[in-house]
């Protein structure tokens, strides 16, 4: 299986690679560099988490512009484009805050499940545990690829 992973957190992204390792995958790091790879490659799972950066980190650039729901914008421009694949959210945070309402991990899923036809689910990581290894897995397996 190709998977493109759209994560910055270095711990994260050592997490997933080691978990996926029997897969091919590419790694992207920003909002923008991860939309490209998803123009210019096939992929057949996108796993992505919700906060990243605009732009890949230049040498040693500690004032990235970060964006609370890049991941969301990702699907936004999937949709718009029509990249259809199959997209797991990988999450380290449980709540959102929009101005002064919270939105939890729940209901950011549920709401993608609505807008986004190809949006499987979300994965909450926890480095505390292991959990997120059975529920990224059981995810993975629910996929039906259409030949």
């Amino acid at each position: 299986m190709k998977i493109l992973i759209i994560e910055d957190d270095k711990i994260k992204i050592d997490k997933l690679t080691s978990f996926l390792s029997n897969n091919d995958f590419d790694l992207r790091e920003s909002f923008q560099s991860g939309l490209d790879a998803l123009k210019n490659s096939q992929y057949d799972l996108l796993i992505l988490d919700m906060t990243i950066p605009l732009w890949e980190k230049v040498n040693n650039d500690i004032n990235q512009n970060y964006e609370q729901f890049g991941g969301e914008k990702i699907l936004r421009e999937m949709k718009r484009k029509k990249i259809i694949v199959p997209v797991i959210l990988f999450t380290m945070f449980d709540k959102f805050p929009i101005g002064s309402d919270v939105l939890t991990f729940e209901q950011i899923s549920h709401k993608y499940k609505e807008n986004f036809d190809f949006y499987i689910g979300s994965v909450y990581y926890d480095s505390r545990n292991d959990d997120w290894k059975s529920n990224l897995l059981s995810l993975i397996e629910n996929i039906n690829y259409e030949s």
